[in-house]
């Protein structure tokens, strides 16, 4: 993977770029590009505020890390032994900017599983494969970072409901196992998305601490995985 130091830089660099997520005069979450979820599932108007607006965010993105880019996909090639492309039109894989007291508030958020890759409209039916969900942490904050992870997938509330049981995700996963798996700066972590999962709980945050991580999915087309955010 291209060098943590050099996309850090190049991220800060861009800070007139960042996307203000919530009360955007005093937000400290943002994102470098657009998001499905954020931007497409969470919207009234879904094709101005991803469908338009991802080429745009793609195009700075293209300019500025080409090199990740490039090394990501080859690294998901090879790992997965199948051809790996980026879609011409969905979001490039973006930046997860979380800073301060943002980093501790994340982990404070729903749980939930990847699924908004049902939801963009795929030009060709997707392969009857589990989607891939990834984060390359570029910083962490001084108590480092990980990932919450539940033996919990939509399979299994779906069966829950079947049989009448609850499906509450709140309440199952509290009768699940959950594991914290680490994060190491400039190494990828890789996993399906759908088990739930959301970011770990590492402690207190303080205000110089920031998270910065690429994120994004993939999902496999005619025995291609395209990555996607």
């Amino acid at each position: 993977m291209a060098g943590a130091d050099s996309v850090l830089a190049r991220v800060m660099a861009l800070r007139g770029s960042w996307i203000g997520r919530g009360d955007r005069d005093r937000t400290q979450f943002h994102t470098l590009g657009a998001a499905s979820y954020l931007d497409f599932c969470c919207s009234d108007d879904p094709r101005r505020d991803y469908l338009e607006r991802a080429p745009e965010e793609n195009t700075l993105l293209w300019l500025e890390f080409d090199d990740l880019y490039e090394s990501l996909r080859s690294t998901l090639e090879n790992h997965l032994g199948e051809p790996v492309a980026f879609t011409d039109v969905f979001a490039l894989p973006g930046f997860h900017i979380f800073m301060g007291e943002a980093i501790a508030s994340a982990a404070r958020a729903p749980v939930h599983f990847d699924g908004q890759y049902q939801y963009l409209p795929w030009e060709r039916p997707l392969d009857l494969v589990p989607p891939i969900s990834f984060t390359l942490p570029i910083s962490l904050p001084a108590a480092g970072g990980g990932l919450d992870l539940w033996n919990l997938t939509p399979h299994d509330v779906r069966r829950a409901g079947d049989m009448g049981m609850d499906t509450d995700i709140d309440r199952i996963k509290d009768r699940k196992h959950k594991t914290f798996h680490p994060y190491s700066r400039g190494v990828m972590a890789l996993h399906s998305g759908l088990l739930l999962h959301r970011i770990g709980d590492v402690g207190p945050m303080g205000p110089r601490d920031h998270r910065i991580t690429l994120q994004g999915h993939g999902v496999r087309v005619d025995g291609t995985w395209l990555l996607h955010w």
